[in-house]
């Protein structure tokens, strides 16, 4: 009597394997995936199990309906055994003028309120002169310069720099959370995502409780930043714009944060550059 041979399980960087991690991850059961992908559910689990070598043309459906980053689909690809697709450029090529254009007249237009570009490293890769007086207004040289080891400034360092900027935040208990949960939601969209170690770094202790207000803060229609600079309180929202059909990969996770007054005084003291309040007498 033979002993039955079992199966050797795949390796993790098998394509399979990383599909339904994928699927996974997207909650979407194979029977959901197959349809959306115009295939069959049985064809699907010999894909997910290595029994089936998909084409490279059956790569880029799966993930077109899982809905996949480019860079993630980049390295899918690569793990069934086909070339990367989609380029990743630097702003700097000649190949990219017009989307530096499109970026410099969206965040110039938006004076006087600040807008950031920021990559997928929350990484600020272009801001307006605003941005810049607004970040000069709250930071020190120095400090600055920490924040920005490989000389760029850090968008979510910078939020939770504790000895300088937070202190300004007038609102932290209930902002913070929020930040923490666009961390964690972009660790949860892409695991290969720099937000999961930025989440570890900056993230509060998984035992203590957010104290946030929800109550309260129900009755505002968005939770505002708050921020004291020069004697002035600026009470700001953000937007966040994206790039609708990018077929370049550093594009696709580049985002623009546009910061937009809530209230008319906070417009003023944009307007006017954070000059200093003066005192009343």
């Amino acid at each position: 009597m033979t002993e039955r041979r079992r199966k050797r399980p795949l390796p993790a960087d098998h394509f399979g394997v990383r599909l339904s991690e994928w699927r996974a991850r997207r909650r979407e059961s194979q029977l959901g995936l197959a349809i959306s992908a115009n295939i069959s559910q049985r064809h699907l689990s010999f894909v997910e199990s290595g029994r089936t070598l998909p084409s490279r043309d059956m790569v880029i459906r799966l993930c077109q309906a899982l809905d996949i980053p480019l860079r993630a689909r980049n390295e899918l690809l690569v793990s069934a055994g086909y070339a990367a697709l989609y380029p990743e450029r630097s702003l700097d090529m000649l190949a990219m003028g017009s989307v530096r254009e499109a970026l410099n007249r969206i965040i110039g237009h938006y004076e006087p309120y600040p807008a950031f570009v920021v990559d997928r490293g929350w990484r600020v890769v272009m801001r307006n002169e605003s941005a810049a007086r607004l970040v000069s207004a709250c930071l020190g040289a120095a400090t600055i310069d920490a924040l920005s080891p490989d000389g760029t400034l850090n968008f979510m360092r910078m939020m939770f720099e504790p000895a300088e900027m937070r202190p300004r935040i007038l609102n932290w208990p209930s902002l913070e959370p929020r930040l923490v949960a666009r961390l964690r939601n972009e660790a949860r969209g892409d695991p290969q995502s720099p937000s999961a170690a930025i989440l570890k770094e900056l993230g509060p202790p998984p035992d203590r409780r957010a104290t946030c207000d929800d109550l309260k803060q129900a009755e505002l229609p968005i939770i505002p930043l708050e921020l004291r600079v020069n004697g002035a309180t600026l009470r700001l929202f953000n937007t966040i714009t994206t790039f609708g059909t990018p077929q370049d990969v550093g594009l696709q996770e580049l985002r623009i944060e546009l910061s937009y007054p809530m209230d008319p005084e906070t417009g003023a003291v944009l307007a006017r550059g954070f000059e200093r309040v003066p005192r009343r007498v």
